[in-house]
């Protein structure tokens, strides 16, 4: 944390900055030397107009040759910051989780931190049943697919849709939001999973067939009746509420996988 905190010196004393932060992966437990620096500056909307279009996001590289990013400034303007509330994409609510302020010397950016890591219990209620019915919908059609024979891209889009919407309903399980791709596998670790599941999910992905799949969807059903949630016992209201309610209509629309 030293070497960041001299990283930020210069931009301490720059007009209009209101305060900084660090998320990403050098805020986790996984950080390996492939990890770079996001270091987020909010700026009054003023001073960032003001700000050239070239000094509004600055990284540097490690070395030449790997082209590893080392750290990343990125400039963000207030009233875009705040806006991220309403936002439905988790990579606007996930890194927030574990930012680490650096510099918030009139305690605005704390505030607004805690409220984008939040999750809601109504929000999470209901994406876990989104998740749920998608993730059933779309391995079936993956295992349709998959019997049909050589169509490899169908197959591959398909069990990337269905892991995607599973990796989700996990986190939400769990209380989380969902992590970003590229560093799920580590967070669904750091959840303590089990292992009953995230090796279920590891033999459907070597052989995606019938067998298989049915395993998943009963490990899936377990863990969510070992953590004491019921909602997946109601496939029949819980169909109808996706698709001829308006509030599962709209649920779907805001949070399903695309």
């Amino acid at each position: 944390m030293e070497r960041v905190y001299e990283l930020i010196q210069p931009y301490l004393s720059k007009p209009g900055v209101i305060g900084i932060y660090l998320i990403g992966s050098a805020t986790r437990p996984h950080v390996d030397e492939r990890s770079d620096l996001d270091i987020e500056v909010i700026v009054e909307d003023a001073a960032y107009d003001a700000t050239p279009m070239e000094e509004r996001q600055i990284f540097a590289f490690k070395d030449k040759e790997s082209r590893i990013v080392d750290y990343e400034f990125y400039l963000i303007p207030w009233s875009d910051f705040v806006a991220l509330k309403e936002s439905t994409h988790d990579l606007f609510h996930y890194p927030y989780q574990h930012a680490i302020v650096l510099h918030d010397p009139d305690e605005r950016i704390a505030p607004v931190i805690e409220q984008l890591a939040a999750l809601p219990e109504d929000v999470r209620t209901e994406r876990m049943t989104v998740h749920f019915l998608e993730f059933l919908y779309r391995l079936g059609r993956s295992r349709k697919t998959h019997d049909r024979g050589d169509t490899p891209i169908n197959q591959a889009l398909l069990r990337g849709d269905a892991l995607s919407c599973l990796t989700k309903l996990i986190f939400l399980v769990h209380g989380s939001w969902p992590a970003t791709a590229h560093w799920s596998e580590q967070e669904l670790a750091a959840l303590d999973v089990p292992l009953e599941l995230t090796s279920g999910i590891k033999t459907w992905l070597s052989d995606p067939g019938s067998d298989n799949a049915a395993a998943l969807v009963r490990a899936v059903r377990s863990a969510l009746d070992v953590l004491g949630e019921t909602f997946h016992h109601d496939m029949e209201g819980s169909q109808q509420w996706l698709f001829f309610t308006k509030e599962g209509k709209a649920a779907h629309e805001r949070w399903g996988c695309r």
